[in-house]
Formats: C-alpha cells, structure tokens, sequence
C-alpha cells in the first residue's frame, strides 16, 4: 500500500487530498466527503481508518478536505460550492492510472452526505453511494439543531438574525458554530436550509444506495434516514447501527466493516 498527498485545482481553489494506492492496480476507487468540520478529512479519525482498510480491500482510497476546512484554499459554502469539489475530485481519479475512473464508490458523512446526492446525479462514473448519517433535508435539521440546543425562542432568534445578517454583521450577536466552523445565520438560511436529501435521492436511478444511522444519533434522526431511504429507488439497503451518536464513537469498527462488505457486493 501506498499513500500520496496531493493538491487537485478546482475552479480557482486548491483542494487537499490524500490517496492510499492498494498493490494490486487498476482498482475501483473509494472516495469520502466528509462531514462539517473546520479540520475537514482529518477531524475523525474514522475517515483515516476507513482508507486503511478500504485499501486493505483493493480500493484506490481518496481522503479530500472540502473548499474551506481543513487544509483546502477558499471558503466554506454551505454545501453548494462543494458539488463542485467532488466533481473536481472525480476528474482527478480519471487522471490516475492505478484507477479504474468509472468505478467509484463514494461514501458520504452529514453534510457530506447531502454534497454527495447532488454530485452522484447524472453521473454514471459512480457505481454506488453510501451515506452516514445524512439528514432528510436541511431545513428540517437545522431547525430541530436550533430548537435543542436554544429552544423555542433561539428558533426565532435565528430568524430575525437571518434577515438582519443581510445587512448587519450578527454573527456575534448571534454565534452558530458546528465542529469549528463558524456559519452567518444568512447563508444558513439561503444556502444550507435549502438542501434536500430526500428528493435529491429520488433522483438517483441505477445508484445502489446504502443509508447507515446510529441508533442514538441526536442530530440526525432515524426518522431522517428512514424518509431518504424511502424516496431512493432499488437497489437500496437501511442499516441501523445500534446505540452509535452521530460520529459512530465506539461503533467505529461494526460500520467500518459493514460499510466495507456492502460495496464490495457491488464491484
């Protein structure tokens, strides 16, 4: 096995990547977006242990950090920008040679779930799509993230400080931060809240479709996974990993593989 770090350009942004090369090449490509979070790639450690093992099992393994976070040029762009990020990334496996480029797997955490949709539509290079832990639609979870950790009254908060902040700078009147990065409440409500999971699913044909769930997931739902999972078109799988949160801690192994052994069904 072997790993490279490179930087891929995209647009007039620098993206950070890095690759794990398995011995026995060409060989379909495994690709992670991960989820929000101003370390990008290398805040969980599960990403990293992901690649390792994918590898392990005859993947090209691609690790990158979204515009933005981590250590990728730019600024994050709630979800949007970075379609275009995956896209750029899936150029860039056509470029390399130990890569069969039109059979790539992608797996997708949170919010990188929700990028991944979108970038999978109409596009036949990716041969199946598994989301961890991926909201039904943004509108839905941001408003159920505002309610639980500020109440009723956040809620409202939120609202009037989303039209303020088109004119006024609000943010530190009103801080929303989410693993380290710091969201103005405008572009969460122009950007991020206009997201849906759920339809962009529906979209998807001959896209085989595994939606994983930590049973105590506090900031995605069963509900959520269980509503994506129904708008997706067969071949489709639901997977509930019993008692994991929303980063699968302690739980990291029994996705890992399981998420592991459902792609390989596809290859």
């Amino acid at each position: 096995m072997k790993t490279e770090k490179k930087w891929v350009q995209c647009r007039d942004l620098k993206l950070y990547c890095e690759l794990r090369i398995p011995d026995c090449i060409p060989a379909p490509v495994l690709v992670i977006c991960h989820g929000l979070n101003a370390k990008g790639s290398g805040g969980l450690r599960i990403y990293t242990r992901l690649a390792e093992r994918a590898c392990q099992n005859g993947f090209v393994f691609i690790l990158f950090d979204f515009q933005g976070v981590g250590k990728s040029t730019g600024e994050f762009d709630y979800g949007l920008g970075e379609r275009e990020d995956v896209r750029c990334i899936l150029d860039y496996v056509k470029s390399r040679s130990e890569a069969v480029y039109d059979q790539v797997f992608i797996v997708g955490h949170s919010l990188g779930g929700a990028v991944s949709i979108y970038a999978a539509q109409g596009e036949p290079r990716v041969k199946g799509l598994v989301l961890w832990s991926t909201p039904k639609n943004h509108d839905y979870n941001v408003r159920k993230f505002i309610r639980r950790t500020r109440g009723r009254l956040g809620l409202y908060a939120f609202y009037v400080f989303s039209y303020l902040d088109r004119f006024l700078p609000v943010s530190r009147l009103f801080k929303l931060e989410v693993y380290g990065v710091s969201l103005r409440p405008k572009d969460v409500r122009s950007k991020l809240m206009k997201l849906r999971e759920s339809e962009g699913v529906s979209k998807l044909r001959n896209v085989p479709l595994l939606v994983v769930i930590g049973g105590s997931d506090k900031i995605v739902g069963i509900d959520e996974a269980q509503e994506i999972y129904a708008a997706a078109h067969e071949p489709k799988s639901l997977l509930v990993i019993d008692s994991a949160d929303h980063i699968y801690r302690g739980k990291e192994e029994e996705l890992i593989t399981k998420t592991i052994e459902w792609i390989r069904k596809w290859v």
